[in-house]
């Protein structure tokens, strides 16, 4: 980057005043701050340095942000609370990946938007994006930081569920990425206080303190975990190094999470135009490398960024070597942890000892489950992506490091919120059927809501699945008059879950239907989220087709049988329409114009059933689902993620 950051009006503004302006940087070198900002006089903080007071200069005319990527930029709103009140903002990325939203600055009203005079959004470079704000008095940087962080991305807010966290001391923005309610405290504390109770649940600091105790943590009322800092193969590899070897511990509670919100497999591609590429050791670092030439150079801390997968999605996979690994032990399996569960499809020769106990079990044997072989393959392929996205999500993600440390603190947090499955039937003989596939789900709490559409509740199927049911039943009856819509509104009435999910009666899903579709809308902010169509089962001529839809997107619709909806989204909108069909396409686009998201995440683990056509709200003929099929299979041939015997 060697465009000039600030606005060449402002720029000859705060030279002529002889202005000092504050300056933080994330993912970028401060040494090259002065062609970025030339002529002017800045005092500079490093993001990835930073404490609670970076800068001595009171009172900043200016402040300039300055993020390589979405991913770096929320590291600084994770420091929000030590940025300085200023009314004139810059804050500017360099590069961001296909899929990021044009930035915005959609401050909250009582912190900030009132005092908005003017606000300039342009392209920096290439890919990146610039936005200038003048205030008519000072604002706080962090909000400003914060609103233009939630502006590129499908989360409306952008809070963590708890554990409120505190970070003491410096350099760990990267353990709480994005949250503006993190606060930053000396090493020792005490954490800040808010109305006289700490703004801290637990904290988590480096571990860097001496063995005389002076820097032992000072706060009875907030838990403290200490985490080690990387260590480098240098400072292994030198005298002392194997006492310092043995003394670290490598497991995945002390690696630095990764940024869901922003490293995830959003932009996926199922048909990859580049072959598989290598992550090797160049110049004291990983980069992975395709030709003699670097595609991504990964930051010291082993940190990915959404714009490191940008330019990822091309190529059908990387090769892992991990001779020598990265910088340190710690930041290799950061690296590793970051690009599975962006979905990159890896490949690797069994992990050293230290970077298995890092990775856990299950990730470390996925890097070795697919083969060369199996990549050349679009379907194994996206499965083998799926397998290790899901596992690096559930186990190295920001929320759930964070719960894992609050049990391993002894912090209550709250449970994960229930699932409401609202399953409308007319035919009393599939009931067993739909109830079993819900009884697969695994990884969620969920209930069921049991809708009967004409259907007598005290029909021998339905009485016998719901006795043998495992988990909280609720029976909704409605007379076969009402429409469809309006059944399905008495359902979610009776429903007690944080989420509505649709389910057919007579499809297929995978056991993770429903925990891929939470994880999608943790990672996507979306307040829908379903899986693609694209696997079917044309019964009367028993071939199973495959149809070639785009994954891993926001979009304007979803499988209808396939889709959880939070419950307030639901609830702002009035429910479904009451009418007899097509209920799915008129919520969708009522969601989409009220201003909602919906994301559609992959279509490997359900199978909707084309039987005759009495009896269903669709109305294709076999013929329209042979037209569009991309593969097609004699029988019933489902995606191995459907864990599926006959």
């Amino acid at each position: 980057m060697t465009e000039a950051v600030v606005p060449a009006a402002m720029a000859a503004r705060l030279t002529r005043k002889g202005a000092k302006i504050a300056v933080a940087v994330a993912g970028v070198d401060p040494a090259d701050l002065d062609g970025l900002l030339p002529g002017m006089a800045y005092e500079a903080a490093d993001v990835d340095a930073m404490g609670p007071a970076p800068w001595v200069a009171p009172d900043p005319a200016a402040f300039v942000l300055l993020a390589r990527t979405p991913t770096d930029l929320r590291r600084a709103v994770t420091l929000g609370t030590a940025l300085p009140a200023t009314a004139f903002a810059c804050v500017v990325i360099a590069e961001a990946p296909p899929w990021c939203d044009a930035p915005g600055l959609p401050l909250s009203p009582s912190l900030g938007r009132r005092l908005l005079r003017e606000l300039t959004v342009t392209r920096y470079g290439g890919t990146g994006w610039r936005l200038t704000a003048r205030f008519s008095e000072p604002v706080p940087a962090g909000e400003v930081a914060a609103a233009v962080d939630r502006s590129l991305g499908g989360h409306h807010l952008a809070g963590y569920p708890l554990p409120t966290a505190g970070l003491t001391g410096t350099g760990l923005a990267a353990w709480r990425p994005g949250d503006p309610n993190a606060t930053v405290s000396d090493a020792r504390g005490p954490a800040p206080d808010r109305s006289d109770v700490p703004t801290a649940d637990l904290a988590v600091r480096a571990q860097d303190g001496d063995e005389a105790g002076e820097d032992d943590w000072i706060d009875p009322r907030v838990p403290a975990v200490d985490v080690a800092p990387d260590v480098s193969w240098e400072r292994l590899g030198a005298p002392g190094g194997y006492a310092a070897l043995r003394a670290l511990t490598i497991e995945p509670d002390a690696v630095p999470p990764v940024d869901e919100r922003s490293v995830n497999p959003r932009g996926f591609l199922k048909r990859p135009s580049r072959p598989i590429a290598d992550l090797v050791h160049h110049d004291g670092g990983w980069e992975i490398r395709q030709d003699g030439a670097a595609l991504v150079r990964l930051a010291p801390t082993g940190g990915v960024t959404d714009a490191d997968v940008g330019r990822l999605r091309r190529l059908r996979g990387v090769r892992l070597s991990w001779h020598p690994a990265h910088t340190g032990p710690i930041a290799a399996v950061h690296a590793v942890a970051g690009l599975a569960a962006a979905g990159v499809p890896l490949l690797s020769d069994p992990p050293p000892g230290w970077a298995a106990d890092g990775l856990g079990p299950e990730l470390a044997a996925l890097l070795t489950a697919a083969t060369e072989e199996d990549l050349t393959d679009d379907l194994r392929r996206e499965e083998h992506s799926v397998l290790l996205r899901r596992t690096a999500l559930t186990r190295h993600g920001t929320t759930a490091r964070w719960r894992a440390l609050a049990a391993r603190a002894g912090v209550p947090v709250p449970d994960a919120p229930t699932i409401s499955v609202i399953m409308c039937t007319r035919r009393a003989a599939l009931v067993p059927f739909a109830l079993g596939q819900i009884a697969r789900q695994r990884g969620v709490d969920l209930e069921v809501i049991l809708t009967l559409h004409g259907v007598p509740a005290d029909a021998p199927e339905v009485a016998a699945a719901v006795r043998d049911f495992p988990r909280p039943v609720t029976i909704v009856e409605a007379g076969a008059e009402l429409p469809f819509g309006a059944v399905l509104n008495r359902a979610a009435s009776r429903a007690g879950g944080a989420y509505l999910s649709k389910w057919d009666d007579d499809d297929w899903y995978g056991p993770d239907h429903l925990a891929d579709m939470a994880l999608a809308r943790a990672y996507s902010g979306a307040e829908l989220v379903g899986a693609a169509s694209e696997f079917f089962y044309l019964r009367q001529i028993d071939v199973t087709i495959r149809r070639d839809w785009t994954s891993e997107t926001m979009s304007n619709h979803v499988a209808g049988g396939t889709f959880v909806v939070s419950r307030s989204a639901f609830e702002a909108l009035g429910g479904f329409r009451p009418v007899a069909r097509a209920v799915d396409v008129h919520f969708f686009q009522d969601l989409l114009r009220a201003g909602g998201a919906i994301y559609r995440t992959h279509g490997l683990g359900f199978v909707a059933r084309r039987a005759a056509r009495g009896g269903h709200t669709w109305r294709e003929p076999v013929g329209y689902f042979l037209a569009r099929a991309k593969e097609q299979w004699r029988g019933f041939r489902p995606s191995r993620l459907m864990e599926w015997e006959q």
